[in-house]
């Protein structure tokens, strides 16, 4: 009879959940007195194929970069991890990576379509822009992260036989280097720093633009999108929100910052 194997939870007190991402994992402890390597030892007994744990302690500044302490395994944080059929290349601590999001953007395929021009605005790794170059025969990414978007050229060559054309951009969000209305549809996946960019992003949409936005409930009703979808729960009173903004609506004008 097979040996079943051991929840983390099982072994390690108080820790029951992590992300893998290729063969590191990440994790956020809630007690600040674990055993880390007591910790890092059971998540690697339970997966073989990892090689690194990092605690999580904080994401922070305008590229979303998260601070990480290694607490075993080999000191790497470069992998390729997959998801809904696509290979990414990743440095977990030069891009934000969230394995938990992988169902929100497979969705993105479903929403695209073969003759639009698709912006995302905010590529990091490039996790959308790669989702809708499967369906849009144009896609442009950009960010002002440069190694996420050497990060997204290599990802290009292992996924080249199942998406489309891909131009990478390198820009400061707030001056988009675009002509006004030249997109059908732009992605915004900036939520805690959004609210700084919708007028700008706007300015280059004809069709949709699509944010994600951290925030209360409460919160979304600043934002004139005809329609939101909550994506994930970041804390008892915090959620990821989904937003569809159409930005030739008069509507959008009510927008304010403050």
């Amino acid at each position: 009879m097979k040996k079943r194997t051991p929840k983390l939870r099982e072994l390690v007190e108080g820790v029951s959940s992590y992300y893998i991402i290729g063969n590191i994992v990440i994790l956020s402890p809630k007690r600040k007195d674990i055993d880390k390597e007591k910790l890092a030892k059971a998540i690697m007994q339970i997966n073989p194929k990892v090689k690194a744990v990092y605690i999580k302690r904080k994401v922070s500044g305008e590229l979303r970069i998260s601070e990480l302490e290694l607490i075993g395994g080999e000191n790497i944080s470069r992998t390729i991890f997959k998801e809904n059929g696509l290979s990414f290349v990743v440095d977990v601590k030069k891009v934000y990576v969230n394995p938990t999001l992988g169902g929100e953007r497979n969705k993105i395929k479903e929403e695209v379509k073969e003759n639009e021009k698709i912006l995302d605005a905010f590529c990091g790794y490039g996790g959308i822009a790669i989702h809708a170059s499967t369906i849009s025969r144009y896609v442009v990414a950009g960010d002002l992260n440069i190694e996420g978007l050497e990060m997204l050229r290599e990802s290009l060559s292992l996924n080249k036989k199942k998406i489309h054309l891909i131009d990478i951009v390198q820009y400061d969000a707030h001056n988009l280097p675009f002509r006004d209305k030249v997109f059908d549809k732009v992605y915004a996946d900036n939520p805690t720093m959004i609210l700084e960019f919708l007028n700008e992003l706007c300015r280059v949409t004809k069709g949709e633009l699509i944010i994600y936005i951290l925030t209360t409930k409460e919160g979304i009703t600043r934002i004139p999108a005809y329609k939101w979808l909550r994506v994930n729960d970041y804390s008892k009173d915090l959620f990821i929100f989904k937003g569809y903004i159409r930005c030739d609506d008069k509507n959008f004008s009510l927008i304010t910052l403050s």
